[in-house]
């Protein structure tokens, strides 16, 4: 509604001049009466509210603040993560949209550390906010995860499990722990691989098995394992990485 087209100018009726107030300190302060509008406005360019403004408005917004975020991942060697939840509105990991927030910074970043789940700033896009979290030690790691290769398997039960698996048409989650497959563990009591899943609000035992390939079949053809491996595909799609189903297995 203001009518000088400037910010903090405004046209006092009573002095019929157009005054420059600015906010200081959480108090408004006077910084004297003109009479135009542009000469108060070229006092509120010189003062430092009026450059970081001026900055800001500069600054790229929109589709050209999302590319200039993008390669400079590119140019850094680092990785966008794409979201882990089918219900990102965003399509990167701890990055949400919140479309109450006023002006325009409306992507937030969220990050859970020692328990408490911690807001890390407000951005103009989305890929912004990916890219701050792309720059972290904990999205270095996951950049990590997404590119460490499948395991190879070991063993005839092994591999015919994954070709199993193939024929099924199922994908083997992978994971960064010790065997590679999600939920999949070793059980060193008794030499065998053991599958657990969590199911309501409990983490319940599936079954133990020869080889980690088989307990991840297995997981592969549960709800949860088709779940986890449609988001899977789509992180593979999302890094432009190879295809995460395991390496091709010998003749």
């Amino acid at each position: 509604d203001n009518k000088s087209g400037f910010k903090n100018v405004t046209y006092d009726l009573q002095s019929r001049r157009y005054e420059l107030r600015v906010q200081v300190g959480g108090k408004r302060k006077h910084l004297g009466a003109f009479k135009t509008a542009r000469e108060a406005a070229v006092v509120y360019a010189r003062t430092a509210e009026g450059k970081a403004d001026a900055a800001a408005q500069q600054r790229p917004t929109g589709a050209d603040a999302a590319a200039i975020a993008v390669r400079a991942a590119e140019r850094e060697g680092l990785l966008l993560i794409p979201a882990d939840r089918k219900d990102s509105t965003t399509g990167y990991k701890n990055v949400t949209h919140n479309v109450e927030q006023s002006g325009v910074r409306k992507y937030k970043l969220q990050m859970q550390k020692k328990g408490k789940r911690l807001s890390c700033g407000l951005f103009g896009t989305a890929e912004e906010a990916a890219l701050a979290y792309a720059r972290t030690p904990e999205g270095r790691a996951d950049a990590e995860r997404l590119r460490r290769p499948a395991p190879v398997p070991r063993t005839a039960a092994a591999i015919e499990a994954v070709q199993q698996a193939e024929r099924e048409g199922l994908t083997l989650v992978l994971s960064a722990n010790a065997t590679g497959y999600k939920n999949v563990t070793v059980d060193q009591r008794k030499s065998k691989c053991q599958l657990q899943v969590r199911a309501a609000g409990r983490q319940q035992t599936i079954g133990l098995f020869d080889s980690p390939e088989e307990a991840a079949l297995a997981y592969a053809r549960t709800p949860q394992g088709r779940a986890d491996a449609e988001q899977q595909q789509r992180r593979s799609a999302a890094t432009s990485q190879p295809s995460s189903r395991p390496p091709s297995l010998p003749a």
